[in-house]
């Protein structure tokens, strides 16, 4: 009898189970259908993007949220066998938070432990970021401990997975970012949070404190980075630079984001550019324009004209002197351009270029032009196809020059105002033609329409036997190596070789590697042909040198120079003004900039604010009438602003940090002064400053 009572009371019990369910179920339905629709409603305003993606998405037939004892939603993710959370999600991801806030992951550069090993220098950048070193390498003696939790202020947070979104809100209601990023694999998973959270609080919240959300779902880790890098660009590394790392769940796509965006974080600290390469390259912009040079304006009724013509773009990696014997054979079936040093291996195999490339713009760059020739030599019998930063006296050194915009440089974006004002269109920006002379090659390939592009010698590293050039190479004459002149070292990124032996690059070839295959995308309509052993460039035909033939042979290769030079280029018209430069205005926000700086503050989150008001206010010309100031400043910005940023969040003692950030800050403040000074007074010099030549 006894063991009747017990299965009827365990039956009367387990009813009253699936009666509470049911209405929890039934509560959470009538949530989530409104949560839904509040959602996809904040999306359509702040985030269409992510309501396109959502639209073509189609959930499993059996897609289900579970909703728990405690009334929140649990999920099993598509393939896993077990549910996302326990029987308590909202309590679990606050356990969660709380561990995060209390042992941290942070992704961070130590700008403190590396001695100081600039030289001096006269220039206005150097200068003032070696008073900024000598500061940053004395903090050590004060024997500060590092910060190990999570302040209630950060600059960055850097969310991988979302889940259903539990631990957002929570974190969001105990800390406060700048900048977050999350990121998302699994649009399903995305889709079910949108029934869970209130997006739409999120967002405001996150909206109403200041900050910036950068929402990425259901990317791959190649291309959640590539987003990164993007909006790091456009915003400035500042909003990347110190990250809060917070992984909400575990699973192969997350593990290999943030795999890839620790392997590439050494890419947000590249190409910063600063002050003095700006004004320079404005002067000489100015300069070369007074000088009758033409730029670059490739129409695409102008690239139909090459679509079925070759072009041997030619570097000097060591796998050239794999194809010399190819390239002297069909010099005169395609049009041959040599990037940098290239020149000299092809002039020492018989093989004269159509055209030359040179991108660097400080006087070095004359200077090895001058060291490089043999005597009696001269590039008076040699077209030259350059950058518009280029330095004046090179270009008079060839028979033409042509110029076309490099960007994102002060000088660009001021010469394309200027084209703009004349023409009614812009000169054109050649693509990815940064960072190294190949590059530059390889986009003006590209930018002329040419279908078939061969690439030799641009091999992006070295092969473990250390060769790092052709035989033919100037690098190899006893009398260049006595000047001093020297290849790139320090190669230690492995890249998957052509022939499927790694190469060894620098962290300046990798990333120009990245820009080649950006460079292939852009232009899905044509042949990119990777010869030789070199690095295996996604999107490029590979191509070993035994298995060489060139398909669409030139003919009347000198008129097709010729129709190049006077059909793709023309004088743009500078007439230096305050209208045009601005100098009044430059002046005016030189002193906001230091008005900012002067303003007070008393803990890590109002010395914060300061630096990041300086930072829109910069941002606010970008797209401006002198768009060119943001160029000028943007780069010795960053080379300030990031390690200050660092040093208000890098040390546990918060008024030591901000003793050591109020000395920074003074030198910054020193340096927009001698700017202000600086650009009235060299807007239109020439460089002076030369070193050592390399391929860059």
């Amino acid at each position: 009898m006894d063991n009747i009572e017990n299965l009827l009371g365990q039956a009367e019990s387990a009813l009253a189970s699936l009666k509470a369910q049911s209405e929890r179920e039934g509560e959470f339905a009538v949530e989530a259908n409104l949560r839904f629709g509040k959602n996809i409603l904040a999306f359509q305003k702040y985030f269409p993007d992510i309501v396109d993606i959502l639209i073509k998405f189609t959930p499993r037939e059996d897609f289900c949220l579970h909703v728990t004892s405690t009334g929140a939603a649990n999920f099993y993710p598509k393939g896993i066998e077990v549910p996302l959370y326990n029987d308590d999600p909202v309590l679990q991801a606050n356990e969660q938070v709380n561990r995060n806030i209390a042992s941290p992951n942070f992704s961070r550069t130590d700008y403190f432990s590396a001695p100081n090993t600039l030289k001096e220098d006269k220039r206005l950048h150097i200068k003032y970021v070696k008073k900024l070193a000598d500061i940053l390498s004395q903090v050590q003696a004060d024997r500060l401990e590092i910060l190990t939790s999570l302040p209630k202020t950060y600059p960055t947070c850097m969310m991988f997975g979302v889940g259903l979104g539990y631990h957002i809100e929570l974190l969001l209601d105990k800390c406060q970012f700048d900048y977050m990023y999350v990121c998302e694999p699994d649009i399903e998973l995305f889709f079910a949070s949108l029934f869970c959270i209130d997006w739409s609080a999120v967002i405001e919240k996150i909206d109403q404190q200041g900050g910036c959300l950068f929402l990425n779902v259901g990317s791959t880790y190649a291309e959640f980075f590539e987003d990164i890098r993007l909006i790091a660009e456009k915003v400035g590394a500042n909003s990347i630079i110190n990250s809060f790392c917070y992984q909400h769940y575990p699973s192969k796509e997350l593990n290999l984001s943030i795999k890839g965006f620790f392997e590439n974080y050494y890419q947000l600290h590249q190409g910063f550019g600063f002050y003095n390469d700006a004004i320079t390259g404005l002067a000489h912009g100015i300069i070369n324009s007074r000088n009758k040079f033409p730029y670059l304006f490739a129409s695409p009724e102008k690239r139909q004209v090459l679509k079925d013509k070759s072009v041997f773009v030619v570097a000097n990696g060591p796998s050239l002197d794999e194809s010399i014997e190819f390239i002297k054979q069909n010099k005169d079936d395609a049009i041959i351009i040599a990037a940098g040093t290239a020149l000299y291996s092809l002039r020492n195999a018989g093989i004269a270029p159509d055209f030359h490339v040179l991108v660097e713009r400080t006087k070095g760059t004359y200077d090895a032009q001058v060291d490089f020739l043999n005597e009696g030599e001269d590039y008076s019998d040699l077209n030259l196809l350059a950058v518009d930063v280029m330095y004046p006296d090179v270009l008079k050194m060839y028979k033409w020059a042509g110029l076309g915009r490099k960007g994102p440089e002060a000088a660009s974006v001021f010469l394309a105002v200027q084209s703009l004002k004349e023409f009614g269109y812009a000169s054109t920006e050649l693509p990815f033609c940064a960072p190294l002379v190949a590059n530059t090659a390889l986009a003006y390939a590209a930018a002329f329409g040419f279908g078939e592009i061969y690439m030799f010698g641009i091999d992006n590293g070295y092969h473990t036997n250390s060769k790092t050039h052709s035989s033919l190479s100037i690098y190899k004459d006893e009398r260049i190596i006595k000047l001093g002149y020297k290849a790139p070292a320090d190669a230690n990124v492995k890249l998957p070789g052509n022939a499927g032996e790694i190469v060894m690059a620098t962290k300046l070839m990798a990333i120009s590697h990245i820009m080649q295959e950006k460079l292939i995308a852009l232009f899905p309509g044509v042949d990119f042909y990777n010869v030789g052993s070199g690095a295996k460039v996604v999107g490029a035909h590979t191509l070993l040198t035994d298995e060489l033939f060139l398909l669409n042979k030139t003919e009347n290769k000198g008129e097709l120079v010729e129709a190049i030079k006077t059909s793709f280029f023309q004088e743009v018209t500078v007439v230096p003004s305050e209208e045009t430069l601005g100098w009044q205005s430059f002046k005016e926000l030189c002193d906001y900039l230091i008005e900012i700086g002067n303003r007070p503050y008393k803990n890590r989150d109002e010395a914060h604010k300061l630096l990041r008001a300086q930072q829109n206010v910069l941002l606010a010309y970008k797209d401006s009438q002198y768009a060119h100031f943001f160029h000028l400043i943007k780069g010795t910005m960053l080379y300030f602003h990031c390690p200050m940023m660092t040093m208000l969040y890098f040390y546990e003692q918060e008024d030591k940090s901000l003793e050591w950030f109020d000395k920074t800050l003074k030198v910054w403040q020193e340096f927009i002064k001698a700017a202000q000074v600086d650009f009235n007074d060299n807007w239109n010099t020439k460089c002076t400053w030369s070193s050592l030549y390399q391929d860059e």
